[in-house]
């Protein structure tokens, strides 16, 4: 909810105890001060402890460049993948909801770089749509980027260019996308593959089916905001159709090379609790499972829902949903938008450190944040 809706609504009502101008004025003002009107959200009961961020939003300066609608592309980071590699540098694929291009940064200790190197991630950009890229993952031999497969947020128009799954391969020394020719940043990507195969697969499934190309909020249309690999399979997480009595979402399972080869994919839907009024906004695989980055569903009345941090162990419980493990919900009321930034919504999770006996150190990075406004946040396990 942005400081002008708030504020109009407390000049709209602050009369009833503060008559005068003057008065609401300051009401305003106070509040604002106080930070209670930009990113604070209500504690829930049986919730985890609030955790603020240890530093951040990290600032790069000019940030990332695009062709074409520079600023607002800037402001839609919505994925993240960060395969190992022999330099040991944290370099890490990014992907954005405007447009059907990728780009790079390097994780470091409080602060990050950026490469501005072009990812092409659809074969031919003068005929294919915007991808809605909303998750990025890899598995060390691939990156991951999936669309949201959900219809346009305004107007619900169905949008099929959304609907599609692409992978293509690591380069294990750089970090980076493998290119053809070897070294050249405007070369092929290795094994590029782009699939629509998903939506199928969706359709074939009692959980999924009912809710294929419906409108988001009102009717609970499929959009999916997360994505994980582990263990040969890719993880969707899905901010919506949610159950909203129960406070769960759902995460489709999929066998990858299956998924790409179009042999059997064995999906698997798996019902989690992540609480009332929240979706799924990513997935991240760490040693022993999945973290859940989970924060508001599609529904304009949860928009103020608080983001959470949650371990899940991937293990599915049939028909019953799954309760991961709550670790912390995201304190996000001090943290201050820059010039270039407009709303703040984590939507993509990276983890950087993920040793035994140590809490997880972890960035999220928001969508209405230019560059991403990294955070970085320290999570006991």
């Amino acid at each position: 909810m942005s400081i002008g809706r708030i504020g109009s609504d407390v000049h709209k009502t602050c009369s009833v105890v503060c008559p005068g101008r003057t008065c609401c004025t300051a009401m305003v003002a106070a509040l604002l001060v106080a930070g209670c009107l930009v990113n604070a959200k209500p504690a829930r009961a049986g919730e985890p402890a609030p955790i603020s961020p240890d530093s951040g939003p990290w600032d790069i300066g000019k940030g990332f460049s695009f062709e074409k609608k520079e600023k607002k592309t800037r402001r839609s980071l919505s994925g993240i993948a960060c395969p190992a590699n022999e330099s040991k540098e944290r370099v890490c694929l990014v992907a954005f909801d405007e447009g059907v291009e990728a780009r790079y940064v390097v994780l470091k200790d409080g602060g990050y770089t950026i490469n501005n190197e072009r990812v092409v991630l659809r074969k031919s950009t003068g005929e294919a749509g915007e991808l809605d890229a909303e998750g990025a993952t890899t598995d060390g031999r691939f990156f991951y980027v999936t669309g949201s497969h959900s219809v346009k947020r305004g107007g619900c128009k169905q949008n099929p260019d959304s609907r599609r799954v692409i992978r293509f391969r690591v380069d294990g020394k750089t970090g980076r996308a493998l290119r053809e020719p070897a070294g050249d940043p405007n070369g092929s990507l290795v094994e590029h593959e782009d699939r629509d195969t998903l939506w199928a697969i969706m359709g074939s499934l009692p959980q999924l089916k009912d809710s294929l190309g419906k409108c988001l909020g009102t009717e609970g249309g499929v959009n999916i905001e997360g994505l994980a690999a582990k263990d040969g399979r890719l993880y969707f997480g899905l901010r919506s159709p949610t159950d909203a009595k129960a406070g769960s979402t759902l995460i489709l399972s999929v066998d990858a090379d299956a998924f790409f080869t179009g042999t059997d994919a064995k999906p698997e839907v798996t019902r989690i609790s992540v609480g009332k009024g929240r979706g799924v906004r990513d997935l991240h695989s760490v040693k022993d499972g999945i973290l859940v980055l989970a924060g508001p569903d599609d529904d304009e009345a949860n928009e103020d829902v608080n983001w959470i941090v949650a371990f899940w162990d991937g293990k599915s419980a049939g028909d019953k949903a799954v309760e991961p493990k709550a670790l912390a919900r995201l304190d996000l009321s001090k943290v201050k938008l820059r010039e270039c930034d407009e709303e703040l919504k984590p939507e993509a999770l990276a983890v950087v450190e993920d040793a035994d006996n140590r809490p997880y150190r972890i960035v999220t990075l928001s969508d209405g944040m230019c560059d991403g406004g990294p955070l970085a946040f320290t999570i006991q396990k």
